[in-house]
């Protein structure tokens, strides 16, 4: 079969093939989903490597605003870097507890060097 198919002011003939019908669903599977079938959970909204927070940029660590074992919540600031006379709040990636902090005021950092770990 041909069909003339108009696409932003461009007339473009196609042919298309008419397949068969689609069966009729079940009535015990009215979806075509066989019954016992479990769906896998879906995946977690926080990956391991999302509790890992490292450095964006190269600074000086002015500030640690957290202890380990706090509790933290989302964007929470926990370390404050100085970087080109600017200072930059890093702030928790998730909801968690402080488990690890790696830097203390006045150290150097690098870009990607892990600052602390949530749990």
């Amino acid at each position: 079969m041909k069909l003339r198919i108009t696409l932003e002011g461009m007339a473009y003939d196609v042919d298309v093939e008419v397949l068969g019908e689609a069966p009729e669903p079940d009535a015990e599977e009215p979806f075509g989903i066989p019954e016992g079938l479990v769906m896998p959970p879906p995946p977690p909204d926080v990956r391991p490597e999302d509790r890992i927070c490292r450095s964006p940029i190269a600074g000086l660590v002015i500030t640690v605003a957290a202890a380990v074992g706090q509790a933290v919540r989302k964007d929470d600031p926990i370390i404050t870097l100085e970087a080109m006379k600017m200072q930059v709040p890093i702030g928790a990636p998730v909801d968690g507890t402080v488990v690890d902090i790696q830097a203390a005021e006045g150290d150097a950092v690098l870009p990607g060097q892990v600052l602390f770990t949530l749990e």
